[in-house]
């Protein structure tokens, strides 16, 4: 994917302003820089969530993309594994309880989102996105509230699934999993360093 000179603006502030990246088509990418430096902000701005004032984006569509914002977004009145049913089609209703179990959440399946902890409802909107499907992956901080050794699991799901995936955080398990770290800063935002951490 090829980030080609893109400006968003938000009033007079410009968030991105000129900003160019070229990413790699497949392994997991991680962002990570200071809160508010724009990582959500290129997320979306890949995503065709916020509208670009300059610039090209040359990769897969919106439509083809599959985005985890930071807030879980979940609905109150659907139950646990209704969320995965809505987002599969009919004639895959039969992986919901594997995509809960990938979550630690297969006791949970029919329980509403009022019942779960920060960290289990993080997990179910996670594997709700990732059953969604797509091209390309946007997870912006996909982890908070999960522990360690449920990031792992969940980190090789994600490499197993053979899309690219870009993803936000400032957690340095997951940076130490990401097949590549981009450390940003700003606004506007601007490339410190980019660096495979594990060949």
């Amino acid at each position: 994917m090829n980030l080609s000179h893109l400006t968003v603006s938000f009033g007079e502030k410009a968030v991105l302003r000129d900003f160019s990246l070229t990413l790699p088509d497949k392994g997991i990418t991680a962002l990570t820089g200071p809160s508010g430096c724009g990582k959500t902000t290129l997320l979306r701005a890949i995503a065709g969530l916020v509208p670009l004032k300059n610039g090209s984006i040359d990769g897969p569509s919106p439509r083809e993309t599959a985005i985890l914002f930071q807030e879980n977004r979940l609905f109150p009145q659907r139950t646990v594994i209704q969320h995965l049913t809505d987002v599969l089609p009919k004639a895959r209703w039969g992986e919901a309880m594997s995509w809960l179990e990938l979550a630690g959440l297969e006791g949970e399946a029919h329980s509403y989102p009022s019942a779960l902890s920060g960290g289990m409802g993080r997990r179910l909107a996670l594997v709700r996105a990732l059953a969604l499907g797509g091209e390309l992956y946007l997870l912006d901080e996909p982890f908070t509230g999960v522990d360690t050794p449920r990031i792992r699991t969940l980190m090789s799901a994600i490499a197993a699934l053979g899309q690219p995936v870009l993803l936000s955080s400032h957690q340095p398990e997951v940076l130490a999993l990401a097949h590549q770290v981009i450390r940003l800063d700003g606004p506007p935002l601007t490339v410190v360093s980019q660096a495979a951490e594990i060949e």
